[in-house]
C-alpha cells in the first residue's frame, strides 16, 4: 500500500512540473477552444540549442509551467516536420506566438531564447 502510494506521488510530481503539451496544432486549438484559454505554440528543431534551453530550463520553472496550464494550451511544432501546416511565419528559433484560439489572431510573440523571469513577464502580459 505504501508503495502505491509512494508511485501515485511521484508520479503526479512528475507531470505537475511540466507544461501539457498538446500533441499537435489542431488538438491544440480546439482544446484552447473548449477551455476558453489563449494557445501558446513554440516553433521548435531538435537541433536547436536555445530551443532546447527554453524546454529543459525555462518551461520547466515551477511558476511558468503554472502560469502557462492555467492560462494557455500549448503546442510545440517543428519547423521542419510540421513546416506545411505552420500558421505563421517566422524568422528564426525559438519563436513563441500567442494566440486566440477561435480565429488563430495573433496576440502577441516572442523570438529568441530568454530567462525565466522575463518569459514570466511576456506571457503575463498576453492579452
Amino acid at each position: 500500500m505504501k508503495l502505491l502510494l509512494l508511485i501515485s506521488f511521484l508520479t503526479f510530481n512528475l507531470f505537475a512540473g511540466s507544461i501539457n503539451f498538446e500533441k499537435d496544432l489542431s488538438t491544440a486549438k480546439q482544446k484552447a477552444i473548449d477551455l476558453n484559454k489563449k494557445l501558446m505554440i513554440m516553433y521548435s528543431t531538435p537541433t536547436c540549442p536555445e530551443c532546447n534551453y527554453m524546454k529543459k530550463k525555462v518551461l520547466k520553472d515551477k511558476e511558468i509551467v503554472s502560469f502557462v496550464n492555467e492560462n494557455f494550451v500549448s503546442v510545440i511544432m517543428d519547423i521542419k516536420e510540421d513546416e506545411k501546416i505552420l500558421p505563421y511565419k517566422f524568422i528564426g528559433i525559438p519563436t513563441f506566438y500567442f494566440a486566440d484560439a477561435s480565429n488563430m489572431k495573433l496576440l502577441s510573440k516572442k523570438i529568441g531564447g530568454t530567462r525565466e523571469k522575463q518569459f514570466l513577464e511576456i506571457i503575463k502580459n498576453v492579452k
